[in-house]
């Protein structure tokens, strides 16, 4: 592991040590692309100051919160800059978010909420935020050429999750814990300014915000927007930009490794690094992007909104740690296993609670924070995360982890896809259902006879079988299992009265 080089945290001010860092760039750098748009530094800089002008005058304050809702464009990086100018609290949340963006409106009372209008338009969901919806065509002084000082101890970032609950909360990040997430999952690649860096999943969720943006601007480098993420649109702009590190959750690394493999890699030959989380990565994926982007280090890290990235794998790591783990702990953070449960400490980037509160009894007065995922941990350390513990399926008293069995069904030919779930019965309280996407000919008997093959334990085979077109995923990419579990209950009833 790369030495982490945050230092001196509660004395430092992190905004004005960043604006300062864009401030000695050369102007004429380029600094944020698109597609078809580039900005430079100068520009950035003064798009920035202007935009702040128009937050102080809609009454943006030191602490006032700032949520920003758009896609991957430069628009989004200049409000980031300008919250940060005015001392606020920025808040990123996906443009899509829907009734979540108004939601949080109300329980952030948020000053200002900043849209991308021609995407929005005239939705009347949108109506009832009044005045609190930014117009870009506001006329006011420019902002400060500084920022406002902040110390490391005051809220900086709310990074908006729903966690198992379904309602929105945040988890709330002061400028030194943020700056923490920032700087040791950076020190562990060793990048510089000579290292383009794309962004390719939502600006509005935690992964990209944090290494993404603030990875550019952490290491000076040029920053690469995906604004509508499309894998053809991602080549190009990794070979005209020559970018070399993008993290993103498992949908985008499967388009990835998908391209390459039909088109050959040539022109990914620059990216050197694509570390994979927000979903459950499987391991056949791990291996195919071994494989499919040589030169490229594929691997998959355990992270959440209220701490940040936590493991990773060691850029010596051999091929079995890479394909079978998600890493070791960061720097500056202890692991513990407790009822199969993985437990952090890590004080120096964890949250300091949830907006507006309630934790659910997950984060311990002692410091210690209840994940709600399910692992292994190796004696030496490695990390085997095993899907989130309330997906876990209790079958005749013994605990299944759908994980386990996605990855072998994986394995054969004709799975495109799958997803394990439970449905009731009663006598052994669930059985196991693969919710299945085929490409060819595949039947349950085919699941059952592989899982014997490779020694999957009998209570572990999947005793019934749906076929779909498509696994629905949330927004970052995590299967919505309780979609599935509903398909394939209403499936099995249908199939048993059919045979009575």
């Amino acid at each position: 592991m790369a030495e982490v080089f945050l230092k001196n945290s509660a004395e430092r001010d992190f905004a004005t040590e960043e604006w300062d860092r864009l401030c000695a760039r050369d102007p004429s750098e380029l600094a944020v692309a698109e597609i078809d748009r580039v900005i430079s530094v100068g520009d950035l800089i003064h798009q920035a100051r202007m935009r702040a002008g128009q937050f102080i005058a809609c009454g943006v304050g030191v602490g006032d919160r700032v949520i920003v809702a758009r896609p991957n464009v430069i628009e989004f990086v200049v409000d980031y800059l300008a919250v940060r100018l005015c001392g606020a609290v920025m808040v990123n949340l996906p443009w899509s978010a829907g009734t979540s963006i108004t939601e949080l409106s109300e329980i952030l009372d948020a000053k200002v909420v900043v849209l991308t209008e021609h995407l929005v338009g005239d939705n009347p969901l949108f109506e009832q935020l009044g005045e609190k919806r930014f117009r870009d065509d506001i006329v006011a002084p420019i902002g400060p050429e500084r920022p406002l000082p902040r110390l490391g101890d005051e809220l900086a970032w709310l990074a908006c999750t729903s966690g198992t609950t379904g309602t929105p909360k945040a988890a709330m990040h002061t400028n030194a814990t943020w700056q923490r997430q920032t700087e040791v999952f950076a020190g562990h690649f060793g990048l510089s300014k000579d290292d383009p860096i794309l962004v390719s999943s939502p600006v509005g969720h935690a992964v990209s915000m944090l290494f993404g943006v603030r990875f550019s601007l952490l290491f000076n480098s040029s920053m690469i927007l995906v604004s509508r993420w499309k894998i053809d649109t991602a080549v190009d702009l990794i070979e005209r930009y020559r970018c070399t590190f993008t993290v993103a959750p498992t949908p985008f690394l499967v388009d990835m490794v998908t391209y390459a493999e039909k088109n050959g890699n040539s022109r990914l030959k620059s990216l050197k690094f694509f570390p994979s989380a927000g979903a459950p990565v499987p391991r056949t994926l791990v291996r195919r992007g071994l494989e499919a982007l040589p030169g490229c280090q594929v691997w998959s890290y355990f992270g959440t909104s209220e701490c940040g990235a936590v493991t990773a794998v060691p850029l010596d790591a051999n091929l079995a740690e890479r394909l079978d783990t998600d890493g070791i702990a960061m720097p500056g953070t202890q692991t513990r296993v407790v009822n199969e449960e993985l437990q952090l400490h890590c004080p120096e980037q964890m949250m300091t609670g949830y907006w507006p509160g309630d934790s659910n009894g997950r984060l311990h007065s002692n410091g210690w924070y209840q994940t709600g995922d399910a692992c292994y941990q190796r004696d030496d350390g490695y990390i085997k995360m095993i899907g989130r513990a309330q997906d876990i399926i209790l079958r005749g008293g013994e605990n299944i982890s759908p994980l386990e069995i996605e990855n072998t069904l994986l394995s054969i030919t004709n799975v495109e896809d799958v997803a394990i779930v439970g449905y009731p019965d009663d006598r052994l309280g669930s059985r196991l259902a693969a919710v299945v996407v085929k490409d060819g000919d595949v039947s349950l008997d085919d699941l059952r006879d592989h899982c014997r093959e490779v020694g999957l334990g009998k209570a572990k085979w999947p005793e019934f079988m749906v076929c779909i077109d498509k696994i629905p995923l949330s927004a970052i990419g995590k299967v919505q299992r309780g979609v599935l579990e509903d398909l394939v209950w209403e499936e099995f009833r249908s199939d048993q009265s059919g045979t009575s």
